[in-house]
């Protein structure tokens, strides 16, 4: 015998039926929020650097606390400028700026890892990963009916300038001034050099990394004719514990350089030299508004140069990386040539 269920207006549904139908709704309402769940920290931020696609000279890894000092710091027309840089469209007039979709970005981000590479060309090649609370399906569909963007093969265009993201995974944004390929080209030496450098295991609120091999260090005039054995600068910047509250411009921050030398021999021969170019490269950062003190000086540690710390706000820091950066200018603005 069949067994029928009976609904109000006398309908009859059999029960195997209706049985798949509550299996059906229940298994999309699951996906659904499976989709839409909040992805832990652990997971959005492992990883942080295996999906670049080019292999970058400069390494960023910033944390939510100085993401947030640093939106604070900025004003719309410092980011209209930004955008006119990324896109590619110089002296564009920009509408008012969404601050509100960048809060709640910065709200979600637990970190920030972005790399900056030049294959020749005068403009750089940008990517950044935000890694957060990104559900894939929300922050797709967040997207999509942005009037901003447009969907593309493989993610989302800016409709504004040369801005791609990737399409959402593994609570990570993934932002490039190229658009997607397919398959993507992946960069095992951007992980290779993220491990190497020390920028994972660092628990400063802003560190970055110079590669030896960075246009930024080998245009320094000083450096002429000169083959240094060093794998990289590192810069590590914390936040005073006893600052304001998240988003100021007004917080406190010490920045330290760590010169990193082949070894420890290499760094006993070559101190009276790297004593010499530290005095340069302090002086020249110095233009850009970094405070340094006549007194301050690098001192061996093993097989590393370290300076002593210099106080900046976030303001400071945010004004000397926007002057340092000049990425309209191409890699050969980013120190003075005398």
């Amino acid at each position: 015998m069949r067994l029928f269920l009976q609904n109000n207006k006398g309908d009859h549904t059999p029960l195997p039926l209706m049985r798949l139908s509550v299996y059906g709704v229940l298994t999309a309402v699951f996906f659904l929020a499976a989709s839409c769940a909040s992805v832990p920290r652990e997971v959005a931020l492992a990883g942080l650097f295996d999906h670049f696609e080019k292999t970058p000279q400069v390494l960023v890894r910033a944390e939510n606390t100085f993401l947030r000092d640093m939106a604070a710091s900025l004003d719309d027309s410092t980011i209209g400028t930004l955008m006119s840089v990324a896109s590619e469209q110089k002296n564009t007039e920009h509408g008012p700026i969404d601050r509100n979709r960048l809060d709640k970005m910065l709200l979600r981000a637990d970190a920030l890892g972005a790399g900056i590479s030049w294959d020749g060309d005068r403009n750089p090649g940008i990517e950044v990963v935000f890694a957060g609370n990104f559900p894939s399906l929300l922050t797709s569909l967040s997207f999509g009916l942005d009037d901003n963007w447009k969907r593309i093969a493989g993610g989302y265009t800016a409709k504004n300038g040369k801005i791609y993201l990737r399409d959402p995974s593994g609570g990570q944004l993934h932002f490039a001034t190229w658009s997607p390929q397919n398959p993507p080209p992946l960069s095992d030496m951007t992980a290779s050099m993220a491990r190497r450098s020390g920028i994972l295991g660092s628990n400063a609120d802003l560190i970055i990394y110079l590669d030896a091999k960075s246009a930024l260090v080998t245009q320094m005039p000083i450096l002429d004719g000169v083959t240094l054995p060093f794998d990289g600068i590192l810069v590590r910047v914390t936040r005073d514990a006893a600052g304001p509250s998240k988003g100021s411009p007004d917080a406190r921050y010490s920045m330290v350089f760590q010169i990193q030398m082949k070894d420890e021999q290499a760094a006993r021969t070559y101190k009276p030299i790297m004593k010499f170019v530290w005095v340069f490269v302090s002086n020249s950062l110095g233009t850009y508004g970094i405070p340094f003190s006549p007194e301050n000086s690098i001192e061996q540690r093993g097989s590393l140069f370290m300076s002593q710390p210099v106080e900046m706000s976030a303001q400071q820091l945010v004004d000397a990386i926007l002057a340092l950066s000049n990425l309209d200018s191409g890699p050969n603005r980013a120190l003075p040539n005398g």
